[in-house]
């Protein structure tokens, strides 16, 4: 099984760099431990690109570095605090997407006027409290109290958070929210949204934007693409 899940977490990365949401060597992608032990996470001072399955850690509530190679994040009590607080939570992604980014500066609510952004018809919210890193349980445990029963979290001057049963839906989640927030922008560079939605209005038109299936059905393809992506560029 651990090897299962280092597989799954190298891969969100990689799908997260061939979307273009990598930030150097900032941000992690992380899966439950089914054992109970803590969470897996790859190690510090490796872009999203280039992790391995190898460098996945097994990273304990605490913070110590059980199983694997390589220092870990100093951020891990933002997938470790998530997961505490909710054990639907399977899949914590923390990432630095510049559109997402943009738009919490403006201080605007994201607006559900389309079908990816359907998929945040209950309000995203924002944080204010984190523009330095997360580093302690209980900064990690305001982020996550904050997030509510939100798949996705807006951080004001640092990232986004977005959660789900695996890394394949927080993963897609998080792609999703930044091509949401740039539909957004674009819109709003030429006006702004003239007929916004409401949130019922939005739940009605957009029903199957809600289920874990839409996700996942985003998800598998953009496995495939980021894999062949991958292999051609091993030629």
């Amino acid at each position: 099984m651990s090897n299962k899940l280092r597989k799954e977490v190298a891969l969100g990365g990689w799908v997260l760099d061939h979307c273009g949401l990598s930030d150097y060597v900032w941000g992690h992608v992380s899966a439950r431990d089914p054992k109970g032990r803590g969470v897996w996470m790859k190690a510090k001072g490796l872009g999203f690109d280039e992790v391995r399955p190898a460098d996945v850690l097994l990273v304990s509530w605490e913070g110590e570095v059980i199983e694997g190679d390589g220092p870990r994040h100093g951020e891990y009590p933002i997938h470790t605090e998530a997961m505490l607080a909710s054990p639907a939570i399977n899949s914590v992604v923390h990432c630095h997407p510049a559109h997402a980014m943009a738009l919490a500066a403006t201080g605007h609510t994201l607006s559900p006027f389309s079908h990816i952004g359907a998929v945040f018809s209950h309000p995203v919210p924002a944080y204010d409290h984190a523009l330095g890193l997360v580093l302690t349980a209980e900064e990690g445990k305001a982020l996550a109290a904050a997030r509510g029963d939100s798949k996705a979290q807006l951080m004001r001057g640092h990232g986004v958070v977005t959660v789900g049963t695996s890394v394949g839906a927080a993963v897609t989640t998080a792609v999703m929210l930044e091509r949401a927030c740039y539909l957004q922008l674009l819109a709003e560079g030429y006006g702004g949204v003239k007929r916004p939605l409401t949130e019922a209005q939005a739940l009605d038109a957009y029903s199957h934007t809600q289920g874990e299936d839409f996700l996942l059905e985003a998800w598998r393809y953009l496995a495939r693409s980021t894999e062949r992506a991958r292999a051609n560029q091993k030629r």
